[in-house]
């Protein structure tokens, strides 16, 4: 009887994956809003550096993203796992901005770095499910992938936009109340996706180390790895280069957001065409070939003008939206099982942390050193779409034995 009414309260497949969307772009909107949320919020009371202080404490803590995902595989329901950490992230941020408003900034920044802890679960352990609600064609999960990457690139699009457009209409404060609104709605959203309970002797075996070494071990896995780091390594950095090229140019500094928004529209045209007609190439190949081609337009761009600049910047948003398909596609192929949640959550906090670096170092790039800055910054992502290949073909070179000289007697 009970399993009948379980049966019954069970949403169809098609609105599982409408739940599994519609959660997915909720909180990854409130992820991508909360830094520019801290530091409008942060400057009215308590100035630039503290703006800058509390913005770390919610970036910084994604770099854990290996103990991320070793804490939510100790909760058995991963419906229980998913919607805990939505709802925590809301009631701490919440809570940082009173604490922001009241001047308290140390206590501020423990809720916030606790809060962005999570934030690994909120990519990584959320698109790991997101296989088991649609059928195993790779018809199907190619499509549901590319719909995975659409909602990050319409997340990151919304996001600073929301939290821009309510601090102006409202308040900085207003702003909290609206992420913290739309975490707590995809905690109620992710309630409705049917996932299955993960047993316990499979919980049990999900150990840091047992997820780096699977890692490091598995062909697929460690070449997504080298290729997704330096890829974001490059990325990251355009966020700071982009308002330096401006300046270079003559042009006001606030045209550089207007570059990084034409990757979000490359990355959203690419992702909806995909989702159209799934992405039928060979994976791996297509992932060293995104990260290679992404490579030479961010080192093209100081060297192709303004409107080349835009051009180049449309393209890397589309090698991203594929990049993220592809990547999402060999993580949960390559991923043993039980393992595929936490392999999901820690790939994407070092991703993140790699990001950061990219960001951090572009920051010492002055105006007139910017044209080094992009050539770097690509080749970061040129190397690591070829370092898989070159390292396969040093491997079979090393292998093959040398051609023995034909003798006769």
């Amino acid at each position: 009887m009970t399993q009948a009414a379980d049966t019954a309260r069970a949403p169809s497949p098609r609105g599982a994956v409408a739940a599994y969307y519609s959660s997915a772009v909720a909180i990854r909107t409130a992820d991508a809003g909360s830094a520019a949320a801290v530091v409008l919020l942060a400057q009215k009371s308590d100035g630039v550096a503290a703006s800058a202080l509390l913005a770390a404490c919610i970036t910084v803590p994604h770099m854990f993203g290996p103990l991320s995902a070793r804490v939510m595989s100790l909760v058995r329901s991963p419906r229980v796992a998913l919607a805990g950490s939505f709802a925590l992230f809301a009631v701490l941020f919440g809570a940082a901005g009173l604490l922001i408003q009241r001047g308290d900034v140390v206590l501020a920044a423990c809720a916030l770095a606790v809060a962005g802890f999570l934030g690994p679960i909120f990519t990584g352990g959320l698109s790991s499910w997101l296989g088991s609600l649609v059928p195993e064609t790779r018809a199907a999960q190619r499509r549901a992938q590319s719909g995975d990457s659409l909602t990050y690139a319409i997340s990151s699009s919304v996001g600073n936009s929301v939290v821009g457009a309510v601090a102006t209409a409202v308040s900085a404060q207003a702003t909290v109340g609206v992420l913290c609104a739309l975490a707590a709605g995809a905690a109620l959203l992710v309630t409705r996706l049917p996932l299955e309970p993960a047993p316990a002797a499979d919980r049990a075996g999900t150990s840091i180390a047992k997820v780096l070494g699977t890692i490091a071990r598995t062909k697929d896995l460690r070449d997504i790895t080298i290729i997704t780091y330096g890829n974001a390594f490059g990325l990251g950095s355009l966020l700071v280069l982009a308002t330096t090229f401006a300046r270079s140019e003559g042009l006001p500094g606030s045209v550089g957001p207007l570059l990084i928004a034409a990757t979000g529209v490359g990355a959203l045209l690419t992702a909806l065409y995909f989702v159209v007609r799934p992405l039928a190439w060979d994976v791996m190949r297509t992932a060293r070939f995104c990260a290679v081609v992404s490579g030479v337009f961010i080192a093209a761009v100081p060297f192709a003008g303004v409107w080349g600049a835009v051009v180049a910047f449309l393209a890397v948003g589309a090698c991203q939206s594929v990049l993220n398909t592809v990547s999402f596609a060999v993580r949960r192929d390559a991923s043993p099982e039980h393992l595929r949640a936490s392999v999901f959550v820690t790939m994407a906090g070092v991703k993140i942390a790699v990001s950061a670096l990219g960001l951090g170092l572009a920051g010492l790039v002055p105006v007139e050193g910017v044209h080094l800055g992009f050539v770097l910054a690509g080749l970061a992502s040129l190397a690591a779409g070829l370092a898989p290949r070159l390292r396969a073909e040093r491997r079979t070179d090393v292998a093959e034995p040398p051609a023995q000289k034909a003798t006769t007697r």
